[in-house]
């Protein structure tokens, strides 16, 4: 009991290596549906527009990675809330963290590298198959570049937020953390709209000549980077430590 309390790579990457092995045919289905209709729609384009439009398909297959992960994420932890296996999974020979990191590692950091690098293969194999049948240019996507990666980083982000959901809610955990989202961004939206009119009046009498300075540096540079940092640097790690403490929780 007292190794399995202590923090072990290996037991991460045997779990890591668990998890995929359960839903590899599931993810390779989902993955090769999602390749299929972007070829589809990149020879359609390619057909209708006369080239090949690398830049609104990369567009397309950022937003298919996105959602995508959202899903495989919000059935991170299916095994847990199915009776007959979750009680299986609450024994495994790993500690809480071990457990946690692995499904999290999995459905985030290595889930959207992959997954652009798939999308790359696949927009290069479709660059050449657009050119030999309708004569396009070719181009293709590098996934490495500075907005891909920060395009990246967003995802594991946001992604945190559905890993806590995949954890708090039983059934239909994709659907229900969207709706908690929209409410909470909502309630939000108020609250800072509220405060934004008792702070500086009717909304609109706000502008650049009538704010004072100290304002108006508060609001265009101050805010913008705090919203930042609470973004980058404090979202994710918050709901892990949420997710860490109800996984606990459910172990008790």
């Amino acid at each position: 009991m007292e190794k399995i309390n202590q923090f072990s790579i290996q037991r991460l990457f045997l779990l890591m290596k668990r998890h995929s092995v359960m839903n590899a045919k599931t993810w390779l289905i989902g993955l090769g549906a999602l390749s299929g209709i972007l070829i589809i729609i990149a020879l359609i384009q390619s057909y209708s527009n006369g080239f090949f439009d690398l830049e609104s398909l990369v567009t397309i297959g950022t937003i298919f990675i996105f959602i995508g992960g959202f899903i495989v994420t919000s059935a991170a932890y299916n095994e847990l809330h199915t009776p007959a296996r979750g009680q299986f999974y609450l024994i495994l020979p790993a500690n809480t963290l071990e457990k946690l990191l692995s499904n999290w590692l999995l459905s985030s950091a290595v889930f959207v590298v992959v997954a652009f690098v798939l999308l790359s293969v696949v927009l290069g194999i479709t660059t050449l198959l657009s050119s030999w049948v309708f004569n396009t240019d070719t181009a293709f996507f590098n996934p490495f570049t500075h907005d891909n990666l920060e395009n990246m980083g967003v995802y594991v982000v946001v992604q945190s937020i559905f890993f806590l959901g995949a954890l708090y809610f039983r059934k239909n955990n994709f659907i229900k953390t969207l709706l908690s989202v929209f409410v909470v961004m909502f309630g939000l939206s108020i609250i800072l709209g509220f405060l934004g009119w008792v702070i500086l009046g009717e909304f609109n009498h706000i502008s650049d000549e009538n704010l004072p300075e100290s304002n108006f540096v508060f609001f265009t540079e101050t805010l913008p980077q705090i919203a930042r940092i609470i973004f980058w640097w404090l979202t994710a790690p918050f709901f892990l430590l949420v997710s860490y403490f109800k996984l606990k929780e459910r172990e008790v």
